[in-house]
């Protein structure tokens, strides 16, 4: 089961991640921790307008909600999105996805 991170303390520890991983369009602070797994979306106004940001955020929590078995229990990451992640099309916001998850399972805890 992952967990959604939605308060600021949370999204603090994040400022000194264990790794990062870069994709075109996000950037992704990695922390292993014990508990649970928990993911947080970070959108900034250069993404785009509210209505933008908000249906790209359902769109990974959709993503995440299907491939949640993919990530191990004690991983926390914070989703940052880059402008230009708001024009995304669904299958193409899914293969960044996926090859973001890929490079997760690639790289091996700390």
């Amino acid at each position: 089961m992952v967990r959604w991170i939605k308060s600021h303390a949370s999204y603090t520890e994040f400022f000194k991640p264990d790794y990062q991983i870069r994709t075109v369009h996000f950037y992704v602070p990695v922390l292993w921790r014990e508990g649970e797994a928990a993911i947080g979306i970070t959108l900034s106004r250069k993404v785009g307008k509210a209505v933008i940001r908000n249906k790209l955020k359902r769109r990974i929590r959709a993503w995440f909600i299907y491939k949640s078995a993919i990530f191990p229990a004690n991983l926390r990451l914070n989703l940052v999105a880059r402008p230009g992640a708001g024009e995304l099309s669904w299958p193409e916001l899914c293969m960044e996805l996926d090859e973001l998850s890929k490079l997760l399972r690639q790289r091996k805890k700390p």
